[in-house]
């Protein structure tokens, strides 16, 4: 009967073992699992690459060189091999540019917090802190992208893992309340 079971919500089980699978070295070791999921990306630019740089050689020998080949050979081929040398800087991209957008959104703010001020209104501290959190995380974002890249990096983990074992625990839960007559 428990294998009959777990033949029939194999897809939740797997899936939620899976999840657990993945969040954990993304929890325990973010600074590696970033690296490799840049290294991964690089190895798909360098596929790319070659495949252009094929069709460029194929196009060369048949008397026509299409130039787009060889510009998509020799921009992926960069993006690969900067990705390979420097993977934070490539995780380090998307806090960075996150950063500089709740600083705008921040500082953007300031002239309807200083009219609240003016004029004593009621929302002025909700105002205030609509104004002042993003512009202090903008600052933080900014200042540190690769730190926080690698804590964006565990908390997608740790997510992962949270959803894994919840799910894990909804299936083993329904097989607890379902009596073993009614299991097909």
């Amino acid at each position: 009967m428990t294998l009959q079971f777990f033949w029939s919500r194999t897809a939740s089980v797997w899936i939620a073992l899976l999840y657990m699978l993945l969040g954990i070295p993304l929890l325990l070791f973010p600074g590696i699992s970033g690296s490799v999921f840049v290294w991964a990306l690089a190895a798909g630019a360098a596929a790319y690459a070659v495949s252009h740089l094929w069709r460029y050689i194929q196009g060369r020998k048949a008397g026509q060189a299409p130039g787009g080949d060889l510009f998509l050979t020799i921009l992926p081929m960069a993006f690969a091999a900067f990705s390979l040398l420097w993977p934070q800087a490539i995780l380090s991209f998307l806090p960075l540019v996150l950063g500089a957008l709740l600083l705008v959104d921040g500082v953007g703010k300031a002239p309807l917090v200083i009219a609240a001020i003016r004029s004593k209104s009621t929302i002025l501290i909700p105002l205030l802190l609509s104004s002042l959190v993003p512009a202090i995380l903008g600052i933080l974002l900014v200042v540190n992208p690769f730190h926080v890249a690698r804590l964006v990096i565990m908390i997608f983990g740790a997510a992962l893992v949270a959803d894994g074992v919840s799910d894990l625990i909804t299936a083993l839960m329904s097989r607890k309340s379902t009596p073993d007559s009614e299991t097909p």
